[in-house]
């Protein structure tokens, strides 16, 4: 019988570049709890390797502090042998509890770093079959080259593995943990819920971050103060190898982190992306701040190998930079958030507006079918929903590079706002566009005109027009396909006058 967790694969999610091997899926496993968590952990994890006191501390603890503010907690089950470990698994799955798998590269067959490389990694456990004595994994390292160019982060296949199997990995590894890895050691992990979270949104967990942070030192700062005793240390070593992996450590801890954090900000604030002027403000930032990184660890790479001792002004100069530039990222949040909350409060005195795209008639110049009775419809495109694309979103068809779809209002109306959501993966965001306004449908009013969009949501805002027919006229559908994918249309204007004054 067949025991399974279900959980999303993560597909827009991040990589390993991002974090690492075993923090990845333990964002997996508190995903299966709520989908949102994935990316939760993921940030406050390159927060606490940035600025974090637990970053250098005890392995669990840190991990139960990141997970405590998801309403989870780290379990941690004593297993002494391969009985035991298969009777955890099972345990751990029958409780609703996803399990963590530490074990060595060097133990997994069915990696490339098979027998090459001797380094933690972890694996996702989420579905046991006793009657076949088959353990599912989640592993989020298969495929990586197929992937790289077609999703934004790995996604955790499943991969069927025998009870033997599983065994096998685990006896192996955990052998080598008893040396080198002592918190692994006789250990399989587990992440399960305790409670209520402190974190309900991206916008509390900004916020959060920048009250609690935004006073401390980095340790970047503390990484560049100790770069010559780091140099001299190597020298010991005489290994090319041991230098690229510590610095690749690092560039997952400063730079790729940096890049999980700009990204949940926009989570946080998206409207960001249909702002023109904050969005060049924080999109310059973020390129600038990301872009230091990369240089600055690139070159304190190239000078360990070189045995290159930095000078005292040198450090002062460096660290000086980074303090400066945490400095401006912690204001422009504050800006942010501030201009945030102020557009909220006008937004909650817009809620009477009324969006008239939810009761329009909608036609479109063709609709994608999957099959005969699976079509996404135009009417798709206002029914307020974006959980599934078969059933919440318009495409068009692939045959030519120009589509429209059209809302009638049924009458003329006083329109204000309009959004457009697009599809959320790359290469299929609808590029370019214009938005039209009609009362005859003969003759069409430009009201917006979009080249070259990349953003997921896009909204025009208009001193105030009025229309029966709204078209959303699609010249460039896609940089991959000829295909439009618009997930929801919104119309926003005054409620209609005479209706009101009937309430």
């Amino acid at each position: 019988m067949l025991v399974a967790l279900e959980m999303d694969y993560f597909s827009e999610g991040y990589r390993t570049m991002h974090s690492n091997c075993v923090d990845l899926p333990m964002a997996g496993a508190a995903g299966f709890h709520q989908y949102e968590n994935y990316f939760y952990y993921t940030f406050l994890y390159a927060v606490m390797m940035n600025w974090g006191e637990a970053a250098d501390g005890d392995w669990v603890a840190s991990r139960r502090s990141i997970l405590n503010k998801l309403g989870l907690t780290l379990k941690v089950t004593e297993v002494l042998d391969a009985v035991g470990l298969l009777s955890a698994i099972r345990m751990n799955i029958d409780q609703q509890c996803p399990v963590v798998l530490i074990a060595n590269y060097n133990d997994l067959f069915f990696l490339s770093q098979y027998g090459t490389v001797v380094d933690d990694h972890a694996v996702l456990i989420t579905e046991y079959d006793s009657a076949r004595r088959l353990i599912v994994i989640r592993e989020n390292q298969l495929n990586k080259e197929v992937t790289l160019n077609v999703m934004k982060g790995e996604p955790f296949f499943k991969l069927q593995l025998t009870e033997e199997m599983i065994a096998d990995i685990w006896n192996k590894s955990n052998a080598s943990f008893k040396e080198i890895r002592n918190y692994c050691y006789n250990k399989l992990f587990s992440v399960a819920k305790i409670g209520e979270p402190e974190v309900h949104s991206y916008l509390e967990l900004v916020e959060d971050f920048l009250e609690c942070y935004k006073n401390r030192s980095s340790h970047l700062i503390e990484a560049v103060e100790r770069f010559n005793d780091n140099v001299s240390r190597m020298e010991g070593l005489n290994d090319a190898n041991a230098v690229a992996v510590e610095f690749e450590t690092m560039r997952r801890s400063y730079h790729g982190s940096a890049i999980i954090m700009f990204d949940i900000f926009e989570k946080a604030l998206p409207w960001l992306s249909a702002h023109e002027e904050w969005g060049q403000i924080f999109g310059g930032f973020r390129d600038q701040y990301i872009k230091f990184r990369y240089h600055l660890i690139s070159s304190l790479h190239a000078d360990t190998l070189r045995r290159k001792l930095m000078l005292p002004d040198r450090i002062l100069q460096l660290t000086e930079e980074i303090r400066q530039l945490d400095t401006e990222l912690f204001s422009l949040l504050s800006k942010l958030l501030a201009h945030h909350h102020k557009e909220q409060e006008s937004h909650n005195a817009a809620q009477a507006w009324t969006n008239y795209a939810a009761c329009a008639e909608v036609s479109a110049d063709s609709e994608y079918s999957l099959d005969p009775e699976t079509v996404c419809h135009a009417s798709q495109a206002v029914n307020g929903r974006r959980e599934n694309w078969v059933t919440d979103s318009w495409h068009s068809d692939t045959a030519q590079p120009v589509h429209w779809l059209l809302l009638d209002l049924l009458k003329r109306r006083d329109l204000l706002r309009f959004v457009i959501r697009h599809s959320p993966a790359p290469g299929y965001i609808t590029m370019n566009y214009e938005l039209q306004g009609s009362n005859d449908t003969e003759q069409w009013e430009q009201i917006a005109a979009v080249r070259n969009n990349e953003s997921v949501l896009t909204a025009h805002e208009t001193d105030g027009c009025s229309f029966r027919y709204i078209r959303l006229y699609i010249t460039y559908p896609a940089q991959n396909d000829f295909q439009a994918r618009i997930y929801e249309l919104e119309v926003w204007g005054l409620p209609d006058i005479t209706q009101a004054s009937k309430i």
